[in-house]
């Protein structure tokens, strides 16, 4: 009996597990996923600030018909603020600068004529210009992030900015990728005419890696014995064993019933879908172990529709779903649903479906960029269409 898609889908997201938190350096926080809110520890800005280099005057001078003013001193970004006491007089100002106390307005170098140590103003100055006033991006204890978000460059800034030396992440699971099977050999390796060389785990980790994960890679035999030994120690270590192949009907695909000798509860296993049917889901109560096929975009697939969201899920990143319409007619017949291998065009951002030999054409994603969400109660789909897109290279 295979399981439903969207209920695979969701029994796998119904899995929680914590792997806790940790503080990071703020260089080290790039990528990775803010467990505490980020909260600003004063106002932004914090002072009035000059935001262009010119003069700073009393506008009320201005208002009564005064043109010209003289040059009371001088105030540049990083210094005490000066405060004009002439209200006939003005001030320089650098860009950064506290607005001097006294000053109501700011005018550009380019809007002024300078005429000994006084400046001549024209007319058409307004008051209030130039100046970001305090608090007015944000107040003090705002919250300019909330847990789950994934600190960028943006996020970087204002971290610095705020005075986070150090940044509250949630930790990133430990993962193991291990690919089995007899047919595979080392990349360095020249294989014989009946073998191939162990690719999946590099793409797979790969995937893992644009997250910041940094997964462990594995090659077991197709023996039973050495398959329970090195699962024990594996299962022991990590948080998430993710396995390339062993999980479908053949005479040598032990990995269902050695997970279960090891007391892995399976959750499902056999999804209406293509590529990738034989997926097997299971957990321990401390780690969560996906099976997915070995041909290469079988575990692709596998890997973008269930472990992603299951990363998603319990680093408490927020749900998302991308769409992205079809640039032809498709038709798919089969009672399954499928994702799609596909390309987007830069310019309309529709998809192009990619012709490949199969799960097992690596080279068919080569050619493209993601993965579409055709649903299973349809067999034909109308260019113009958006279905749910799952993009390669970004697994949270």
């Amino acid at each position: 009996m295979l399981t439903d898609y969207h209920n695979a889908k969701d029994i796998t997201l119904s899995q929680d597990f914590c792997w806790g938190e940790e503080d990071v350096r703020l260089a080290a926080a790039g990528g990775r996923i803010l467990a505490a809110p980020l909260l600003t520890d004063r106002p932004q800005p914090p002072y009035d600030r000059v935001t262009m280099d010119g003069i700073a005057i009393h506008y009320a001078a201005y208002a009564s018909g005064k043109r010209s003013f003289p040059v009371a001193g001088i105030v540049a970004a990083g210094t005490k603020p000066v405060t004009l006491t002439d209200p006939g007089g003005c001030l320089e100002v650098m860009t950064g600068a506290v607005l001097p106390p006294g000053t109501t307005t700011v005018i550009r170098y380019e809007d002024l004529v300078r005429k000994g140590s006084e400046f001549l103003l024209p007319e058409g100055i307004e008051d209030s210009k130039n100046i970001h006033w305090r608090g007015s991006d944000v107040e003090e204890g705002q919250e300019l992030l909330s847990p789950g978000a994934r600190i960028g460059g943006a996020a970087i800034n204002l971290l610095a900015g705020c005075g986070y030396a150090d940044v509250r992440v949630k930790k990133l699971p430990r993962v193991a990728i291990i690919a089995t099977g007899d047919e595979l050999v080392g990349v360095a390796e020249k294989p014989l005419p009946h073998q191939i060389r162990m690719s999946n785990v590099f793409h797979l980790r790969h995937q893992l890696a644009t997250a910041g994960i940094e997964a462990s890679t594995h090659h077991l035999a197709d023996d039973k014995a050495e398959l329970t030994t090195a699962i024990t120690t594996l299962l022991a270590r990590n948080d998430v064993l993710i396995f390339s192949g062993g999980v479908s009907k053949g005479k040598y695909d032990f990995l269902p019933e050695v997970l279960a000798n090891l007391g892995v509860r399976k959750l499902l296993h056999r999804v209406a879908q293509r590529p990738g049917k034989p997926i097997w889901v299971g957990r321990t109560d401390e780690t969560m172990v996906f099976g997915l096929p070995g041909n290469p975009v079988s575990s692709l697939t596998g890997l973008l529709a269930y472990v992603g969201p299951f990363l998603r899920q319990n680093l408490g990143i927020a749900t998302r779903e991308e769409l992205r319409s079809l640039a032809m007619d498709f038709s798919f017949g089969k009672d399954l649903t499928l994702f799609q291998v596909v390309s987007t065009d830069p310019a309309t951002q529709c998809v192009q479906p990619v012709a490949n030999a199969g799960s097992g054409d690596a080279s068919s994603m080569l050619r493209a960029d993601g993965l579409l969400v055709l649903p299973r109660e349809r067999s034909t789909f109308k260019a113009g269409e958006a279905f749910p897109f799952i993009p390669f290279d970004k697994i949270l």
